[in-house]
């Protein structure tokens, strides 16, 4: 374990300790809020298949911003983990039953995709910890999306969907941690608007 390692535990035991805090009326105009800004920003609202997920207690919510999804005629995925560490994606229905993972996540019970979607989507939504100005992100450090990101990149048969993090606007830091290997978005969601980092 290195230097990287220890400042990135540091740094998400902060942010787990803030998220917790939070009020359920917090939480919620969080994702009203970042729902709105993705159907006012022209790059965000013009994705016609995105990948999205099903956030977590104490993420900024995405109910909303599904909703938004769905009701533009949007093709959604959302993932569901694997016991590998990757993984994979289903077609989202708001009604579909879902479980709770063993990461703690409620995830539909669906038919996975036979393949991943990802390198033919428009949008990739990401959920995160914290992001910074260059848009290297912060996850959880379970690495599901650092190993299906890195899929993405590596593609260079087609262009690459944006990649967009999902943060509270406190979470926008100037610096995190990182790693030579760490995949950075291209824009980060927040509900005070759309950032994009700087390259």
């Amino acid at each position: 374990m290195g230097p990287t390692f220890s400042a990135k535990n540091d740094l998400r035991r902060i942010l787990l300790a803030t998220r917790r805090g939070r009020t359920d009326a917090a939480l919620a105009d969080a994702g009203q809020a970042i729902a709105a800004h993705l159907s006012g920003d022209r790059a965000l609202r013009g994705a016609r298949r995105v990948a999205a997920y099903l956030s977590m207690k104490g993420e900024p919510p995405t109910g909303p911003l599904l909703a938004d999804l769905r009701a533009a005629c949007a093709e959604v995925v959302v993932p569901v983990t694997r016991p590998d560490g990757t993984l994979a994606w289903v077609s989202h229905d708001p009604q579909a039953e879902t479980v709770r993972s063993a990461i703690g996540v409620d995830e539909p019970v669906a038919e996975p995709l036979p393949a991943s979607p990802l390198g033919d989507l428009d949008l990739v939504l990401v959920p995160a910890l914290a992001v910074d100005h260059h848009g290297r992100r912060l996850g959880r450090g379970a690495g599901y999306y650092d190993r299906a990101l890195a899929e993405v990149v590596a593609r260079s048969d087609r262009p690459r969907p944006l990649l967009c993090a999902v943060v509270f606007t406190d979470e926008l830091l100037a610096e995190v941690p990182h790693e030579s290997h760490d995949v950075p978005v291209d824009l980060v969601l927040t509900p005070g608007g759309v950032f994009r980092p700087e390259r």
